[in-house]
């Protein structure tokens, strides 16, 4: 028992005098950095982001901006080094502020890797980089005049003496991954460097490409018109979610819409429950305990232009459904509606292919929403019922928007299944 407690005080210890060190080192990083005439912010607000919408921005619910240094480079260019993390990558992000506002753009050497989430295709790049350089955009003519002669060059001497480069174009910042936060010196140098390819960029002939000036609020990555609420309790009222239990409560709440698809609202309901248990112990005597227990589910709905008949597909399973011409439509999906003729117009045969091929989604219509079963509240998962039911209505005939109300069908019909 001696030697055990000798251990955890030795321990004890050690964690103590690590803790001092940390914070010694803490001080004298932030003396260092306001010595340089930089600001040094503890916590800083979502605006120090909120501008930023490709990976690691841009990405997932759970976002965290930390310590900050905020200053000027040699050459007069704002710059920022912040520490940020999200449920897909956590580190320290340097930038430097362009000139204008631009299409995303990802440049890559070495290590490093291609960033999660990022869905831009890859661009030939320049022979002047020479080999182990990749470049991604959605805009291959936009690459190319971005990365002139001049910014190689310059590309290539901000490399030098690292293991990889891991570079990105995100609105007005020029941003890499990874800054060498820990020295300040090198940190300033290295800043001055990045500050020079942004230079070289600024000089590109790139006025057609120039962005329009992001709303002041969190956004999502390839999803320019979602927007974070964050807690939206009233929705409770309105929604279909579970009654049971007490103390409801709504967490994540996203708004918005893709291009000119229905809008949406997306969140996690909690509740709890409470029930009291019983036992009795060997001897007799009884004892009463309270147990509560937590609970969420993701709610996934779509505003529709207007109401419709109740109609539900899920997957063969959750119901005996509506027989419909198609024995393997009928294998795999239930329909449930009590309009059949609205059924039968809606899911017509284009439609049932439509469905066999997008997979099995759950969802219900019900008067002006249509209600997903999403299994998880994600960006992913919000995104894919999104293109899918963009899909679904704009595979609804144009008479029957019409018998609803509509002077023609509100969603545009895919070219292999022109509106009736």
């Amino acid at each position: 028992m001696m030697i055990v407690g000798l251990v955890l005080a030795v321990l004890v210890a050690a964690g103590i005098v690590l803790g001092i060190v940390a914070l010694v080192r803490r001080q004298r990083f932030i003396s260092s950095v306001r010595k340089r005439g930089w600001t040094f912010v503890n916590t800083p607000g979502w605006d120090s982001v909120a501008r930023l919408g490709n990976p690691p921005f841009g990405i997932g619910f759970n976002r965290k901006p930390d310590d900050q240094v905020i200053g000027v480079t040699m050459s007069g260019r704002p710059f920022q080094v912040i520490e940020y993390k999200s449920d897909h990558w956590s580190g320290w992000v340097g930038m430097v502020q362009l000139s204008r506002r631009l299409p995303e753009l990802w440049i890559t050497s070495g290590s490093a890797t291609t960033r999660y989430g990022v869905s831009a295709h890859v661009v030939p790049a320049p022979a002047q980089l020479g080999a182990g350089w990749q470049i991604g955009a959605r805009d291959t003519a936009y690459a190319q005049t971005v990365v002139t002669p001049e910014v190689c060059a310059q590309l290539t001497g901000f490399a030098a003496g690292q293991a990889g480069v891991n570079l990105s174009v995100d609105c007005d910042q020029l941003i890499v991954l990874d800054p060498p936060r820990k020295d300040v010196d090198k940190l300033a140098a290295w800043l001055d460097q990045l500050a020079s390819v942004a230079a070289r960029i600024d000089a590109a002939p790139l006025d057609q490409w120039i962005q329009p000036e992001p709303p002041d609020r969190l956004t999502f990555y390839q999803h320019p018109d979602w927007y974070w609420v964050g807690v939206e309790d009233s929705l409770l009222e309105v929604t279909p979610v579970n009654r049971g239990g007490h103390g409801h409560s709504t967490s994540d709440v996203i708004r918005g819409r893709d291009g000119d698809g229905p809008p949406f609202v997306a969140f996690t309901h909690h509740w709890k429950t409470t029930r009291t248990e019983t036992s009795t112990d060997s001897e007799g005597r009884t004892t009463t305990r309270t147990v509560t227990e937590n609970h969420s589910e993701p709610i996934l709905g779509f505003q529709l232009p207007v109401r419709m008949p109740d109609l539900q597909v899920g997957r063969k399973g959750f119901g005996s459904g509506i027989s419909f011409e198609s024995e393997a439509f009928n294998k795999r999906f239930a329909v449930n509606a009590r309009d059949t003729k609205f059924a039968y117009d809606v899911i017509h045969p284009r439609q049932m292919e439509y469905l066999m091929t997008a997979g099995a989604y759950t969802f219900r219509i019900e008067a002006d929403w249509v209600w997903f079963s999403p299994g998880e509240h994600s960006q992913p998962a919000i995104a894919a019922s999104s293109a899918f039911l963009y899909g679904f209505l704009g595979r609804i005939p144009r008479f029957v928007w019409r018998n609803l109300g509509l002077p023609d069908a509100p969603y545009a019909a895919p070219e292999s299944a022109p509106a009736l």
